[in-house]
């Protein structure tokens, strides 16, 4: 049943549920102004070491993601903690719009200017995050929201290490699997070219309509993004610019030494093609 009211926040309606709670539109009424509420439930099997220590990392995180102010991310305007052992929430900035998972459902092949202007933008936000010690750590299409005037949007910073806490399956991957950096399956130090290889990721992705490194099951899958060499996009289209080819080669390397080490990085190579 939807609440009226979270915090002082209005409830208007609901935009979505995910695994750790739900999405809910809502008006602040001290400023007038609508916001998206990303909820955490924490009432169910965890004891009270486990909610303090989900507590804990949610504040430190949205808090820490909170400091970002950029026009590719989706601003944080609230962290509400009511210490009630059932709820916590972000109030953040609303974006109409629709996010790339459904735009490539519904369009399957993008033109490639569309392309490099979407992940150019995308690596403007992380350069700009990773100049604030913000690293995102789950970079895939379904947080990147794209507005009418396609202008991109990237949320949920710091969410996935939220969701990391001991409420979660043990042993659970950090991330979607299949956009993450070899570091990151192998459970290694993971620091901002990890979010590089994810954009690399999602960039072949939005030319091709595949995923570079697949399988039949996450096992093989994982095991590929740590071992084996992408599948040349060329197997599926034809006409890829060589410069495009390199920025993928470039951002899909295994060592993040051979990657690139900033967002600039990127973003510059792709609009000068």
């Amino acid at each position: 049943m939807t609440p009226e009211t979270l915090g002082r926040y209005q409830i208007l309606g609901e935009l979505g549920k995910g695994a750790m709670g739900v999405v809910f539109l809502a008006r602040d009424p001290v400023i007038g102004r609508q916001v998206a509420l990303k909820t955490f439930r924490l009432g169910y099997s965890a004891d009270d070491e486990e909610l303090a220590q989900f507590r804990a990392r949610f504040l430190r995180e949205a808090q820490s993601a909170g400091i970002l102010n950029h026009p590719n991310i989706v601003t944080i305007h609230d962290v509400v903690d009511e210490g009630n052992g059932e709820t916590c929430f972000i109030a953040m900035e609303y974006v109409k719009g629709t996010d790339l998972k459904q735009l490539m459902q519904r369009q399957k092949r993008l033109e490639l200017p569309f392309v490099i202007d979407v992940v150019a933008q995308i690596a403007d936000g992380l350069d700009y995050a990773h100049s604030k010690g913000v690293v995102h750590r789950d970079v895939k299409p379904a947080n990147i929201i794209l507005t009418a005037a396609k202008e991109v949007k990237i949320t949920d910073f710091g969410i996935a290490r939220v969701d990391a806490s001991n409420l979660t399956t043990e042993g659970q991957l950090l991330g979607t699997p299949n956009y993450m950096a070899p570091e990151q399956i192998q459970g290694k130090d993971v620091d901002h070219r990890a979010d590089l290889f994810s954009l690399g990721v999602m960039l072949y992705e939005l030319l091709t309509t595949k995923k570079p490194f697949q399988g039949e099951n996450l096992t093989v899958v994982t095991h590929r993004i740590v071992h084996d060499a992408f599948t040349p996009p060329d197997r599926y289209v034809a006409d890829l610019p060589p410069a495009v080819l390199r920025i993928l080669d470039k951002a899909l390397q295994k060592d993040p030494a051979q990657r690139y080490q900033r967002g600039s990085e990127m973003a510059r190579d792709l609009r000068a093609l």
